[in-house]
């Protein structure tokens, strides 16, 4: 890796569930909660996340705190303030990848290479999630957060005010995702995009990234 090549590339942009965190779907807290609301583990996804009060939510139209109510009321689960909500627990058991991380610390150097969350998520990202709970808050520059800014990836709006507030073009970003919709939507605009499919292979495309003259990056 060389360091003309480093300083083509002036940003790590990384997408949160699925890509810095991951976890089965099977896990044990998965299948806790399913039996919680009366459904097989392999529903979670299609009933919590595949419906009109998490679309709402991700553009911030609802906070956290609504969604988790709604969500209660759509298992039919008694709701109070203050409690862990229901994403929460589905998700306690997911694992921070450290190798990810650990390489995104090393590049970081602002303001010449930045490192940044782009996530599709509810109000609760910041606060309760990358800093209460995985104390993680502080490796990123920036954190570009869906519901905070009312669009949510693949709209190119959100990619392009990512690259705004880095200050880098799309051909000096590197943007990793678990979703390949996310990742095409970042290509088509010039960005080097890398879909996850686990850890490893994520570290090694971003090192072969930054090690490739910029010339014959592709997507």
């Amino acid at each position: 890796m060389t360091n003309s090549h480093q300083q083509a590339i002036r940003a790590l942009i990384l997408d949160f569930g699925g890509v810095l965190v991951t976890m089965p779907h099977d896990s044990p807290s998965a299948r806790r909660l399913a039996a919680e609301v009366g459904i097989a583990p392999d529903r979670l996804t299609p009933e919590i996340l595949d419906n009109d009060d998490w679309g709402l939510a991700l553009v911030g139209a609802i906070d956290a705190e609504e969604l988790d109510r709604r969500l209660h009321a759509r298992f039919g689960l008694p709701w109070e303030t203050g409690q862990p909500n229901l994403i929460a627990r589905w998700f306690s058991d997911e694992q921070l990848n450290h190798e990810l991380l650990e390489l995104a610390a090393s590049l970081r150097q602002p303001p010449d290479f930045q490192v940044a969350v782009l996530s599709n998520a509810a109000t609760d990202l910041e606060e309760q999630i990358l800093h209460e709970k995985l104390d993680i808050l502080h490796c990123f520059d920036l954190v570009i957060n869906s519901a905070r800014v009312g669009v949510r990836k693949p709209d190119p709006a959100i990619y392009h005010l990512t690259l705004e507030r880095l200050g880098v073009a799309p051909h000096q970003a590197i943007f990793v995702d678990d979703m390949p919709v996310n990742v095409a939507a970042a290509a088509a605009l010039g960005i080097h995009a890398i879909h996850f499919q686990n850890q490893r292979q994520a570290v090694d495309a971003i090192r072969r990234a930054l090690s490739t003259p910029q010339d014959t990056l592709t997507a």
